[in-house]
């Protein structure tokens, strides 16, 4: 327990100050009452003070905040076995890499009757990697007994730590009860962390109204990035890709290398790909994949190669493709199996693309490999077989998915091929997939013409009359 008889005048000043976001005026306070105060142990509490501001700049801190812990030992010995003094010093063995298990075992005997230790305690613990336990131990923090500049620290570790376990309601409560207590200099960057974590939770349009206004001047410019990511990111959800674009080159910009840029590569990708340049999703991705995560890069790969699809560069797409199916692991091999028979189905390959399909069903890529089959019986003028087929294509998919559009495209010609007597079948396919075919598409034309002829087939009416 730290020592209670201890008069620090100066404490109080430096912590409203702490709290206002005056962090020189702080450190100047504390590192004065340590150099002018005469009796060790105040001058030790003064140093361990200062270490405590030193934790809160994490690896920034850490030099200064070693240094102060060793004044507080060399000042009282004693000091080693207060619980703020063991606290920050396994928060800064945290960020000097100390593992999970070593830090739990260091601030396990800290005991409860400091809320200050046990909030450092616990970031020692979430620095080291310990989320679980760290949350645990901040749920366990009465934040009215905090200090005012570590209340919404509190709120905003909890978030972090929420966020590490998925837990995104979680964060998001934690980060917003944050943001209505920090310091006005704070604000703006648990913001961002806010909006991440609205994102998770789909709530885009939240997104979009928390980071209209971002102020470049209160945050570093990985941050800045961040937040134009995310805004990217939601009216990309929104179906604003040209908007989205905007904010996903100035994140483009700023963003640091590593999993960030590549996270804003294949966010780029998608709003090109949206906008229908498809060849420049293709080579965004492709400039991106040496900072991919090995766990992404397939799935990267494979978002490309449908992109290349789309562009149609087939022998580019063909060879993604392929590298694709080199990792073991993939567990959309199925899918990439059926983008294979596609490429068969383009180049007029109807045996190969057949034989490929099939191979797609049997690795469980059913919806689109049944549409590639659907289509080479539909090229064979098998009707039945292709009737049979694209609605096997239709079941193992969802509305508005492209295999499922796709499907009732291709089953609208068929009905159309087969002349009158199927022109309720020929209008419910082709009123389905017009339904979710935009006005400008290249098969809307078509479509409302198959819909004209199913009316005119059936006298005008939607249907047989007895």
């Amino acid at each position: 327990m730290v020592p209670r008889r201890a008069r620090l005048p100066h404490l109080e000043p430096a912590r409203r100050a702490l709290a206002e976001g005056r962090y020189e005026a702080a450190f100047a306070l504390l590192e004065d009452a340590a150099s002018r105060t005469r009796p060790q142990l105040v001058r030790a509490l003064y140093q361990l003070h200062l270490a405590a501001a030193d934790a809160l700049y994490g690896r920034d801190g850490l030099d200064h905040g070693l240094r102060a812990l060793r004044a507080v030992a060399s000042a009282d010995p004693a000091a080693v076995r207060w619980p703020l003094y063991r606290a920050l010093h396994w928060e800064f063995r945290a960020l000097q890499g100390a593992s999970a298990h070593e830090v739990r075992r260091g601030v396990a005997r800290l005991g409860d009757d400091d809320p200050v230790a046990a909030y450092h305690a616990a970031s020692a613990l979430w620095c080291a990697g310990a989320s679980r336990a760290a949350r645990r131990a901040l749920s366990g923090i009465d934040a009215a007994e905090l200090p005012a500049y570590l209340r919404w620290r509190r709120a905003s570790l909890l978030g972090h730590a929420n966020a590490d376990a998925d837990d995104w309601e979680g964060a998001a409560a934690a980060f917003a009860e944050a943001l209505e207590t920090a310091a006005e200099a704070e604000r703006e960057t648990i913001r961002v962390h806010l909006a991440s974590a609205l994102l998770e939770l789909g709530r885009v349009a939240e997104v979009r109204e928390l980071l209209a206004t971002l102020e470049p001047g209160r945050l570093t410019p990985p941050d800045l990035g961040w937040g134009h990511e995310l805004r990217g990111r939601a009216e990309l959800e929104l179906g604003n890709p040209g908007r989205a674009l905007i904010d996903l080159d100035e994140a483009d910009r700023l963003a640091e290398d590593g999993i960030r840029r590549f996270a804003v590569a294949q966010a780029r990708a998608q709003a090109l790909a949206r906008l229908g340049r498809h060849a420049e999703a293709a080579d965004r991705i492709a400039a991106a994949l040496p900072d991919a995560p090995e766990a992404e890069r397939a799935y990267a790969l494979h978002e490309r190669a449908i992109a290349l699809l789309e562009a149609d560069r087939i022998d580019d797409a063909r060879e993604t493709l392929e590298e694709i199916l080199l990792d073991p692991d993939y567990p959309y091999r199925g899918e990439v199996t059926a983008d294979l028979a596609e490429i068969e189905l383009r180049r007029g390959d109807l045996a190969e693309a057949r034989e490929t399909a099939a191979r797609a069903l049997d690795l469980g890529a059913t919806g689109p490999a049944c549409l590639t089959l659907g289509t080479v019986a539909f090229e064979y003028f098998d009707l039945d077989e292709a009737v049979v087929w694209l609605e096997r294509a239709v079941s193992a998919t969802t509305a508005g998915d492209p295999t499922w559009i796709a499907a009732h495209q291709l089953l609208a010609d068929v009905y159309a091929q087969r002349g009158p007597s199927s022109a309720e079948n020929l209008l419910i396919h082709a009123r389905k997939a017009l339904s979710w075919t935009e006005g400008g598409s290249e098969w809307a034309g078509p479509l409302e013409a198959q819909v004209e002829l199913a009316r005119s087939w059936l006298g005008g009416h939607e249907r047989w009359l007895n």
